[in-house]
């Protein structure tokens, strides 16, 4: 008896506590979604020196012909395309109605000579530039010789990286190589501002990735030419930023930046959520980090290390609680069995301003067929209000205006599929609605009328709350129809019952006269 009565207890708090959790059925407006989202997609930590200039190293193939042949068509498409080292070049002319081929090599030596041509440098020229000079040197020594210069291999040569790189090594690189593709070789402490470039000539020139990549300035992203030596010196200040700033990362700043002009030219401005008036800045000062609240941006000077953090203005959140004939997300949370219908309960979570129109359109998903849309309401402070929400889905209702309001209340009552044919008719009782029947149909399925009944024509309609409805109202979901009766046999039963019952009592009365009268 004991272990029984534990059993039932047992079943009895997983029930309930089953039944607890399933009520809590959630649904988030989108627009709250996507705000909560961006909020918490922030990041908080330092990038890497890729990271920090915005750098998607290009995906490479192992094959080296294809290699190649990608960089020579690269090289003839780009006017830019400087004459290097190891480039190799064929020269063709038309000399005595023959088509003569000449190989050409670029070497180091900085010229070379075509066979009764002459004598041509390339140093510091461009591929354009000395395929216009040799060819216009052809067509005046033979004119009508149609003259072309054709770029058929490009070079490639190497340069000497050194400071804060992976290891100081001569890497490739090939005529069409600028200094942004040595990025991968820089350690996350190498500056971005201040790379170093020294040419084969000793000219040193420093130049600004960041300016480069960030900003769009070409000049600052040069072209490497052989022995080049690339130094990569130590960064100065860096700054983190994070929050409601257009683009959120870690920047290497030049001293005296302020935190007005770090946000502007670095994060590139505050997004629409902002909230200027709760800026901060996170600084490690005498062995501790402390949060320094920020008043004037324009005279808050940062300093290497200094993390900067934008906050959102808090969105102020409402819940309003859908119930009824509602779809559940899965087969057993938060729904109960009510006659075989399933009854489901869901907190709607908006932003304050919402209105009624935004929450149906995200719930919409969640009615179904047995959803009387027509005759659902909101109650709000104890009253209730009809409120047909497809109206407000399918067409033109004031109602789908109203604001939401914190701790409303929707009904979806629902709308059974069915119609009931009483009356006068041989099989009274429920059958399955089907749209566009008239009385006749359901007259039929309720097995037609009876000997009593007044006619097809003779009938009362009501609806699910049981007022009457006009004779040619459309028969819908959950209409009653009432088949008159003739009353002609009842009245004339009760008028034979009255007759019998009169013609006992003067019966009876005679009887007694006859009586009385015997007795004198």
């Amino acid at each position: 008896m004991l272990k029984r009565l534990l059993q039932t207890t047992l079943f009895i708090i997983i029930t309930v506590t089953f039944s607890l959790s399933a009520d809590n059925q959630v649904v988030t407006s989108s627009r709250l979604s996507q705000i909560s989202s961006a909020q918490s997609s922030m990041s908080y930590t330092w990038q890497d020196y890729s990271g920090q200039l915005g750098y998607a190293a290009p995906v490479q193939s192992d094959d080296y012909d294809y290699i190649l042949q990608m960089r020579l068509l690269q090289a003839r498409g780009d006017i830019n395309y400087p004459v290097t080292v190891g480039d190799v070049y064929t020269l063709s002319y038309i000399y005595n109605n023959t088509v003569v081929s000449v190989p050409v090599s670029i070497t180091h030596s900085g010229s070379f000579s075509v066979p009764n041509i002459g004598s041509f440098t390339w140093s510091g020229k461009t591929f354009n530039e000395l395929k216009n000079e040799v060819e216009a040197s052809v067509s005046a020594r033979y004119p009508f010789s149609n003259p072309s210069l054709e770029l058929t291999a490009t070079g490639s040569f190497s340069v000497r990286i050194s400071g804060l790189v992976s290891s100081s090594q001569r890497v490739p690189a090939w005529g069409l190589s600028r200094l942004s593709d040595l990025i991968p070789y820089a350690s996350d402490n190498a500056s971005t501002r201040n790379i170093t470039v020294t040419g084969s000539d000793g000219t040193s020139a420093s130049y600004d990735l960041f300016a480069a990549l960030r900003e769009g300035d070409e000049s600052q992203n040069p072209f490497l030419r052989p022995d080049d030596h690339i130094i990569f010196n130590m960064k100065e200040e860096m700054v983190l930023v994070n929050g409601s700033v257009l683009r959120s990362g870690s920047y290497q700043v030049y001293e005296g930046t302020t935190l007005e002009e770090f946000l502007d030219e670095y994060a590139l401005g505050l997004t629409s959520q902002a909230d200027v008036s709760r800026i901060s800045v996170t600084r490690y000062e005498n062995g501790s980090y402390a949060e320094i609240e920020v008043d004037d941006l324009s005279a808050f000077i940062l300093q290497d290390g200094d993390m900067v953090d934008v906050p959102s203005i808090e969105v102020p959140v409402g819940s309003v609680t859908l119930q009824g004939a509602l779809a559940a997300d899965s087969a057993s949370a938060g729904a109960s069995s009510v006659r075989g219908q399933i009854s489901s309960q869901y907190f709607y979570r908006f932003i304050i301003g919402d209105t009624v129109e935004d929450m149906l359109v995200e719930m919409s998903r969640y009615f179904t067929a047995s959803s009387d849309l027509d005759g659902c309401y909101l109650t709000r402070d104890g009253k209730n209000y009809p409120i047909s929400f497809r109206n407000v889905l399918y067409g033109d209702d004031p109602a789908g205006d109203m604001i939401l309001q914190n701790g409303d209340r929707f009904t979806v009552p629902f709308s059974n599929q069915v119609v009931t044919v009483n009356g006068a008719v041989n099989n009274p009782g429920t059958y399955a609605y089907v749209p566009g029947k008239d009385i006749s149909y359901y007259v039929n399925l309720a097995g037609g009328l009876t000997s009593a009944a007044k006619g097809i024509e003779k009938y009362t309609l009501y609806n699910s709350y049981g007022e009457k409805l006009d004779d040619d109202s459309p028969i819908t979901a959950e209409t009653t129809i009432e088949m008159d009766e003739s009353t002609f046999a009842q009245d004339l039963a009760i008028a034979v019952s009255v007759i019998g019952v009169v013609s006992t009592i003067t019966t009876i009365v005679l009887n007694c006269i006859a009586i009385a009268g015997g007795g004198n």
